[in-house]
């Protein structure tokens, strides 16, 4: 079962626009919804645990994240069949949802979803570690020689 269905794409584009796109094909939606899911948990998988998100049903679901998910989906489909009618409408939708999506992967922004755990129920996150360039306080070195 996918973990969003043909018909609750409803809540982002129109039925008939959606058949528009697609000539009626159910098939066609239902493989962007998995495209747009799989987007989806390579944002989210180093921090959150993505098989309990997306295997989840109904009201269960994380409403953020099913309706992201769906504006995802919708711009496979108008990619898929290079819909000219309403690109620009969707490619920032999308550039909206992909930006916040970051934020969630870098960690500034935390939806509250079920984290990641090992084997023994402990939280597993995906650690970064870097630091700033040297500084140095010669100003000779820095700003060039004065004379």
């Amino acid at each position: 079962m996918s973990f969003i269905t043909v018909s609750e794409m409803q809540t982002v584009i129109y039925e008939h626009v959606m058949d528009e796109i697609t000539e009626n094909d159910d098939a066609t939606v239902l493989q962007c919804i998995e495209a747009a899911v799989s987007e989806m948990k390579s944002y989210l998988s180093s921090r959150y645990d993505t098989e309990a998100i997306f295997s989840a049903t109904g009201n269960d679901r994380d409403p953020l994240i099913l309706e992201n998910t769906k504006v995802i989906a919708v711009w496979w489909l108008i990619c898929k069949n290079n819909s000219e009618m309403i690109y620009e409408h969707w490619r920032e939708r999308y550039d909206r949802v992909i930006k916040f999506m970051e934020k969630v992967a870098n960690g500034t922004v935390a939806p509250d979803l079920p984290l990641r755990t090992d084997g023994n129920g402990n939280t597993v996150l995906k650690s970064r570690f870097g630091s700033n360039p040297k500084f140095n306080h010669d100003v000779n070195q820095n700003y060039g020689q004065h004379h």
